[in-house]
């Protein structure tokens, strides 16, 4: 039987589209395969920066994941304050209607918030003459609801220190410990503001005492900066001695004055209260033995700082 043009060209048609198909079925695999071996390297890189006796070069700002628990500033009762009952309600508060308190309380809670933003302290004595000058007596009613939000909201964590004064000084400290959370916050316009801050603690942790007197760390700070001087601006930091005074206001310094042997007023500065709080001597450990060694602090180190705390 003689085949008619038509039914060859429909046989020819047919065997092309299967080679077509073939032929992309063979490059899909090919690209899959790709994709896999692609995925294979990135789990391996990844899987060789998650070992901990591998160091990425970074220096990051935050808590490692061996950090311990700080110390924290005895959280004792003051007069009129419980941490078990709400405190009892003043006169004065019971006469005001359920929406005032509230808007009362969130005056409180935003200049708590500015105050945490600027990291400065919050002085107790300053509430009644900054938010509540035309109330008397109302303060420590409303710091208590005020505290409660923003722990319970916010997630900040409200902490008694002392300065070695009569004040009554709080902090607002992040309360949140991931790791995520903590490298977004540092990775901000004022990474160069913290990075010379863990400097200047770690220059302190090496010192004798972790103290140094004002004239040493100028000297140091030069020797890892010539660009670094009292007397004009940094080009990233700008006014340095402006600088060390903010962290100071900031209690991440402390200073105290001493004479010498030629009756010659000296300072000292050492840490201070929001570094104990907030940074932790674990985090000094380790961005010191970074910077230096290029590893993280050993057990043994860990286990000596551990004895020193307790």
């Amino acid at each position: 039987m003689k085949r008619t043009r038509a039914a060859l060209e429909s046989e020819e048609e047919e065997e092309v589209v299967p080679r077509r198909s073939s032929q992309k079925q063979k490059k899909t695999t090919r690209s899959r395969r790709g994709v896999e071996d692609s995925d294979d390297d990135v789990i391996g890189s990844q899987q060789l920066s998650d070992d901990p006796d591998e160091f990425d070069g970074t220096l990051d700002f935050t808590q490692p994941d061996y950090a311990m628990t700080q110390p924290v500033a005895s959280q004792t009762p003051v007069e009129g304050e419980t941490t078990k009952k709400p405190p009892s309600i003043p006169s004065r508060v019971g006469q005001l209607s359920a929406k005032a308190i509230d808007d009362l309380t969130a005056q409180l809670v935003r200049y708590m918030l500015y105050k945490a933003g600027l990291k400065l302290p919050i002085k107790f004595a300053d509430i009644s003459k900054e938010v509540y000058p035309k109330y008397k007596n109302v303060s420590r009613y409303f710091f208590q609801k005020a505290k409660q939000q923003l722990e319970t909201v916010f997630g900040y964590e409200v902490v008694a220190v002392d300065d070695n004064s009569s004040k009554e000084l709080y902090l607002v400290l992040n309360a949140c410990k991931s790791q995520e959370h903590l490298l977004l916050v540092n990775k901000n316009d004022r990474s160069a503001t913290r990075g010379f801050l863990m400097m200047v603690l770690g220059l302190l942790w090496c010192a004798s005492g972790r103290q140094l007197s004002e004239e040493d760390l100028w000297k140091q700070l030069e020797l890892l900066d010539s660009s670094i001087s009292p007397n004009r601006d940094h080009r990233q930091l700008g006014d340095v001695a402006q600088l060390l005074k903010t962290f100071e206001n900031q209690l991440y310094l402390n200073s105290s004055s001493e004479l010498d042997g030629d009756l010659k007023k000296v300072r000292f500065y050492s840490y201070g209260a929001r570094t104990h709080l907030e940074v932790g001597k674990l985090q000094i450990l380790n961005f010191v033995c970074k910077l230096i060694t290029g590893r993280p602090p050993t057990e043994h180190q860990i286990s000596e700082l551990n004895l020193e705390n307790n």
